[in-house]
């Protein structure tokens, strides 16, 4: 048969006979064309014939399944003959492939083959690769060798005059035998040019195939190199005519069934022998087989199988096709594991997937998974890297240590330190720019809290760089307030474009501290983090009380979607995939051996790669070299006992190591999943371990370890780490750990060890308890490690690990240690009690305090102790006892403080002081010399003492600034004097007098402050007594607002919750006021609501709840924004037991009753609020005085009395003393109570000038209630004297402003009114 064109003229249609020859010729050729190597052509030419078997096992598959309506002539023996098929090639792809690759190619390559097409019956296969996977694959680089992979797939025209029935025809097996066998026939013939019947002279068919094939002339087929995926285009589907070609075969009936034993037996020459490979040369052989009457078990038993196999070759002919070669360094086959691969995971990773994909939207998620030590959580999750860069993501990644189980929280903050460079990295210059300007924002004065917790922060941008020294006020940080501070930075680094994931693996060795961090950012109710937080444990290493669980579940309550996945073995038919990759060869070759592995391993894939090598360090499963492929010794393997453990596989094979590889292993293991480069250099500086370094290059070279960065030595695995633990005897382990520890610690006395110190401490520790220390020197030496590293770990802001190793340190010292060594035990005594009150045990740290207290000789040693406890009692909410500690320190100071004052006694005391601060200034403050060290603690314990009483004992509040000022005035400036001149200002402000001189104090020890003694420790003391209580008559309210918050955050992050939630409060009381809006108000109030539960801070709850209540009845009258707890509400009953909450609680329901229109119950709870203080008594005094007199208006329409005309008139000159101090925050107030005034009398003209005003002032001072107020009450003027135009207009400014306010309660008031217009203009009435 002629050679036919296709439609396309680069196509061809060539009798499959012609394009064997044809085929032949182009290997003989190949050998003379100048710059194509031998070996590629081969393949090429093998993976074209490939190709070709695959496409005539597909129609002969589809020919089975769907026969033709007209019978064929020929019977299926002869359908199978050669004569009956045809290749279909493109010689247009040929042209596109070379131009891509950028060569310049003149023979069609192996990936040229279209289709192929069978003569009778007829039928056309086009065999192409999916468009997509050609875009994906192909790189550019025209690596032939290398991208010969193809995931090939079929498709079947229909053919002009072709009708095929649309029902599969069922088959029976002796069919399906005989139909793979003609295949296996053509096959043969195919790869050999010989028909597998003829049986003459071997010799002579070798003979006459030399020079014809070229897979004959060598044995094995050099396939060394990994192919990867190769473009290729999709080809035609248009099927070429077939020119109809006379045969004189006999005809049969189509269907006939040629009975088994009629099939021929003739003998033939094996593929193996002219030099295929072996996949090819099974495959043929298996299906020869199938015409066999006694048919073996490897035989086909359907062409579907036949077709996965051939399939899998051309997917992969590098690893299943082409035959291996022995590796250069032992002359060996090795098992080729893809050790990188999922096998089986295939639901797993589509479930991470889509969690992190919730997560790149813009929420944060929670992902776990539980699995036995090599069940592959680590590499699942790796899956997922790929996709995070896409993302434009984050990735983190930490393993948490046996070794190391007493420090995860230092590790934690370690990996988001880890963060910074990266995000410099992948970020432009611009995004660092947002960045930068986001964490100053953020941050501001507090941000070298920030800078010592995370000090790769600075590699964002020189700006980055602390103004402050970084230790400041670092030491006082504890596990809350790092969680607050990891908190706003993923806030700010961490969003939708570049969400962040986080990898914590081995969670069973991490503890609740680490985990808190977790939780606390993943449950950030008000920041906009994307953290995707991926946690790993061994499911059967973890007891039900481990803090994994609780995390679990307090996730869930927190509403963060939280998924446990756990990861089992795999399936048999998963775990035969892998074998098989292992061994490149068919799966269904491999079952049998695969069965036992999993029977032995239950399908643990790390225990299954450990027991595949040592099967073949047992020689148990081997690389034939006769048959090219693995074999197994089945019984010997069936029989194995390998005790379920994958310990035992990797510590026998490393008992046959060398002693010295051994050695390094067993130091290795000691260190953990990992031994730092330090480390080696010091252990090779010892007679003992001299070649380390080299030792452990030996254990990379036997695949136990890795090298990390540059120098490290890593584990490959755990449970590797594991095995090489365990060649160390347990009775010898914990010695083995100290003299490691000795060892190290002698090399390194006198050196900066900061990197290692934690690494020493613990190896010796190992053996404190269980080995005798020859001396009480050596103890106390040891104690000195411990303390080094347990004040290192205070350094870096992780108590956890500090209380660890001062624990130990003070059990190494002398049962008489505060005798014998008195310095050491009160500074190990004293860090160890802020350990124990940073990770929130009171009790602990109390105790060791009082120890302290007793056995200290002097005030000066105990003044540490006595200012913790202090700070403790105060946070606790026991202030009568920190005001009684108070006062026993400052006696013991010298200072002598009354029981009780008299009120004029008091009054006395201010007018002296305020004498002796009438005419300082900052430049005074600046100027002035400094006090002495033993004055200027005084003041320290006199500013917490002026902060509990204001609590315990209100009445000596005043007493105690006024002494903090007359120390101050006398003997010179402290940090602690600024306190007193701003607590000083606030008192004299509370009380209305001096209001002026008052404001001035305060701004010039603000100044003094920033300018002289600027530390961010003071910030949250000074900020929510300064910006809470003095500043209102001198600052704009919002700005008060915005540096409470600073306030808040800064103690926050310096573990001072006590001080952050007064800011707090104060913030939420300025912002009421200040008409901040109203649902964004109710946010940040449920958000400190929250923090108050975390913190057991009971007091600033109660008052949190009672501007919840307004600010929720202000928004709709609270139908949808009340609280629903039960608790809640009993919390704010008990308020009015409280002197300073009742009075709070009466303020807030005067305002309520205003807002609503109920003027007589407004009336009410003003005269309850007057009744227990100063009408004038700070912002709150002066607000009620507003409030009390524009109510007093309404009031006065039903009961007109002098009494009640007064009202209004004393508002108006009060409002007017404070505009003289402050006209942003109180001018508007003035304007309307005189607007309202006016009205009242009649005097519409003033009236109308004075609303004006109003509106005008609180629009500019952007008080947006108020100004919606204005409007209101002007709307409510013009109606009243029938400009009905007028009040219109003024109710629709009123209700715009309202709505911007948040308040839909008032907008539904407004809304009514303006309704009440539409009726009376339908009822025909003109406005005038």
């Amino acid at each position: 048969m002629m050679a036919q064109q296709s439609d396309s003229s680069t196509d061809a249609l060539i009798p499959f006979r012609k394009w064997i020859v044809d085929e032949a010729k182009k290997q003989i050729s190949a050998r003379q064309f100048a710059g194509r190597g031998e070996k590629q052509h081969k393949q090429e030419s093998i993976l074209r014939k490939t190709t070709i078997a695959y496409g005539i096992a597909e129609l002969l598959r589809h020919a089975r399944d769907h026969p033709s309506m007209v019978h064929s002539p020929l019977s299926l023996g002869d359908q199978c003959s050669i004569d009956n098929f045809a290749v279909r090639t493109s010689g247009e792809e040929l042209v596109a492939t070379a131009e891509l690759a950028g060569q310049n190619i003149s023979q069609t390559t192996w990936n040229g083959i279209k289709g192929v097409d069978m003569v009778s019956p007829r039928r056309s296969v086009n065999i192409v690769e999916p468009l997509f996977l050609c875009s994906l694959f192909y790189d550019g680089s025209g690596d032939q060798e290398d991208q010969m992979g193809r995931y090939l797939e079929v498709e079947f025209p229909t053919l002009p005059g072709v009708n095929d029935t649309n029902t599969i025809s069922a088959v029976s097996q002796s069919e399906e035998d005989a139909r793979c066998h003609s295949l296996g026939v053509l096959v043969y013939e195919l790869f050999s040019h010989l028909s597998p019947l003829q049986s003459e002279g071997l010799e002579g068919i070798r003979s006459s195939t030399k020079g014809v094939s070229p897979e004959s002339e060598g044995k094995d087929v050099d396939t060394s190199q990994e192919p990867a995926h190769k473009k290729t285009r999709l080809l035609d589907s248009k099927a070429p005519r077939i020119a109809e070609i006379p045969s004189s075969a006999p005809v049969a009936e189509e269907g006939h069934e040629t009975p088994r034993e009629e099939l021929p037996k003739a003998p033939y020459v094996p593929l193996i022998d002219l030099g295929f490979p072996s996949s090819i040369c099974l495959l043929v052989q298996n299906l020869l087989e199938c015409g066999e009457g006694n048919r073996p078990d490897e035989a086909y038993d359907s062409l579907e199988a036949v077709i996965k196999d051939l399939h899998l070759l051309l997917l992969d002919p590098s690893r299943f096709l082409f035959d291996h070669e022995p590796t250069p360094e032992n002359g060996n086959i090795q098992l080729s594991f893809r050790e990188e691969k999922l096998y089986g995971r295939e639901n797993e990773v589509s479930s991470i997937t889509d969690a992190f994909c919730r997560v790149s939207s813009g929420k944060s998620e929670a992902f776990f998974i539980k699995g036995f030590s090599g069940s592959g959580k680590s590499m699942l999750v790796n899956s997922l890297k790929a996709r995070v860069d896409m993302a434009e993501g984050y990735v983190l990644i930490h393993k948490f240590d046996q070794m190391s189980k007493e420090r995860p929280l230092l590790e934690v903050i370690s990996v988001f330190n880890d963060l910074c460079p990266l995000i410099r990295e992948r970020r432009s210059q611009q995004d660092l720019l947002v960045i930068v300007k986001n964490l100053m924002e953020v941050f501001g004065t507090d941000f070298s809290v920030l800078a010592r917790l995370l000090p790769n922060i600075v590699s964002l941008s020189p700006q980055l760089k602390p103004t402050v020294d970084e230790k400041e006020g670092g030491d006082q940080m504890n596990l809350r307030s790092i969680c607050f501070t990891l908190q706003r930075f993923m806030r700010v680094v961490s969003s939708k474009s570049h969400p962040v994931m986080l990898f914590l693996d081995d969670l069973q060795w991490c503890d609740n501290s680490a985990l808190t961090v977790v939780e606390r950012i993943l449950s950030d109710v008000i920041g906009s983090s994307c953290l995707f937080f991926v946690g790993s444990y061994r499911s059967n290493e973890v007891q039900e009380d481990h803090a994994i669980f609780p995390l679990m579940d307090s996730l869930r309550s927190y509403g963060v979607p939280t998924t446990d996945l756990s990861l089992e073995g795999l399936n048999p038919e998963d775990l035969n995939t892998m074998v098989s990759d292992a061994m490149c060869m068919f799966p269904r070759t491999c079952e049998p051996l695969s069965d036992m592995v999993f029977q032995k391993t239950k399908g643990n894939p790390f225990f299954v790669l450990a027991f595949l090598r040592s099967l073949v360090d047992g020689g148990l499963l081997e690389y034939s070299i006769r048959k090219r492929r693995w074999v197994w010794d089945e019984d010997r393997i069936s029989s194995m006992d390998i005790t379920g453990n994958v310990l035992h596989l990797l510590s026998s094979k490393m008992s046959g190591l060398s002693e010295n590889t051994q050695s390094a292993l067993k130091v290795a293991a000691c260190f953990g999943i990992k031994i730092k480069e330090s480390v080696v250099g010091y252990l090779s500086t010892t007679s003992e371990y001299t070649n380390i370094c080299n030792w452990l290059e030996q254990v990379v070279n036997e695949g136990f370890m890795i090298k990390a960065g540059t120098s490290d030595f890593k584990f490959v695995h755990d449970k590797v780490r594991e095995a090489a633990y365990s060649l160390i005897p347990d009775g010898e382990k914990n010695q083995h750990h100290y003299s490691l520890g000795k060892s190290l610690y002698s090399m390194t006395k006198g050196k900066d060890v900061d990197d290692i110190i934690f690494s020493i401490a613990d190896q010796i520790n190992h053996g404190i308890d269980s080995l005798p220390l020859r001396s009480p020197e050596s103890r106390v030496d040891l104690a000195k490690l411990n303390e080094m590293a347990g004040v290192k770990a205070v350094e870096c802001s992780d108590y956890v690990t500090a209380r660890s190793y001062l624990s130990i340190a003070l059990s190494l010292l002398p049962t008489d240690h505060w005798k014998s060594h008195y310095d050491q035990s009160l500074r190990l005594s004293f860090l160890l009690a802020k350990s124990a009150y940073s990770r929130g045990d009171v009790m602990k740290a109390q105790g060791i305090l009082q120890e302290i207290l007793r056995e200290c000789s002097c005030i000066e040693d105990k003044l540490p102790a006595y200012f913790l406890l202090v700070t403790i009692l105060h946070t606790c909410g026991d202030v009568v006892d920190a005001y009684i500690t108070c006062n026993e320190v400052l006696s013991q100071l010298g200072e002598e403080i009354p029981q009780s004052l008299d009120p004029k006694e008091t009054t006395k005391m201010m007018e002296a002081t305020s004498k002796m601060v009438e005419c300082i200034t900052d430049t005074d403050l600046l100027e002035m010399k400094e006090m002495d060290e033993k004055l200027s603690i005084s003041l320290k314990f006199y500013n917490l003492m002026a902060t509990v009483a204001y609590f315990a004992k209100p009445k000596m509040f005043n007493f105690i600034v006024c002494r903090m000022v007359q120390l101050t005035i006398k003997h010179g400036v402290c940090k602690y004097s600024i306190m007193g001149l701003v607590q000083y200002a606030a008192g004299v402000l509370n009380s209305a007098k001096d209001i002026q001189g008052a404001s001035r104090i305060g701004n010039a020890a603000m100044s003094c402050w920033k300018k002289r003694f600027h530390r961010a420790e003071m910030l949250p003391n000074l900020y929510v007594v300064y910006y809470g209580l003095v500043a209102f008559y001198s600052k704009p309210l919002q700005n008060t607002i915005d540096m409470l918050r600073q306030g808040f955050d800064v103690g926050m992050s310096l573990g001072d919750s006590g001080t952050a939630f007064l800011n707090a409060t104060q913030q939420v009381k300025n912002s009421i006021i200040a008409g901040e809006n109203l649902p964004t108000l109710l946010k940040k109030v449920d958000y400190y609501l929250e923090l108050t539960d975390l913190y057991k801070n009971e007091l600033t709850k109660t008052y949190l709840l009672i501007f919840r209540d307004t600010i929720s009845t202000l928004i709709d009258k609270g139908e949808s924004t009340s609280s629903k707890s039960n608790s809640n509400d009993a919390t704010v009953e008990n308020a009015m037991n409280n002197a300073h909450c009742s009075k709070t609680m009466y303020f807030h329901r005067a305002i309520q009753a205003y807002w609503l229109g109920h003027s007589e119950r407004c009336h009410h709870y003003i005269g309850k609020v007057l009744q227990m203080s100063n009408a004038t008594e700070g912002l709150n005094g002066i607000v009620i005085t507003y409030i009390h007199g524009l109510n007093s208006f309404q009031v006065l329409k039903r009961q007109n009395t002098s009494k009640l005309r007064l009202i209004p008139k004393n508002a108006i000159a009060a409002l007017k003393t404070a505009t003289s101090h402050s006209r942003w925050n109180f001018r508007n107030k003035v304007h309307l109570l005189e607007a309202e005034n006016f009205s009242f009398q009649g005097n519409n003209e003033e009236a109308k000038a004075s609303y004006a005003a109003a509106i005008t002032s609180a629009r500019c001072s952007r008080f947006v209630h108020e100004q919606g107020l204005a409007c209101e009450l002007a709307g409510h003027h013009y109606k009243k004297i029938g400009n009905h135009r007028s009040a219109w207009s003024f109710y629709d400014q009123a209700k715009q402003c309202y709505a911007e306010w948040g308040s839909q309660m008032k907008v539904d008031g407004i809304t009514r009114q303006l309704e009440s217009f539409r009726i009376t203009m339908s009822a025909g009435k003109v406005m005038s």
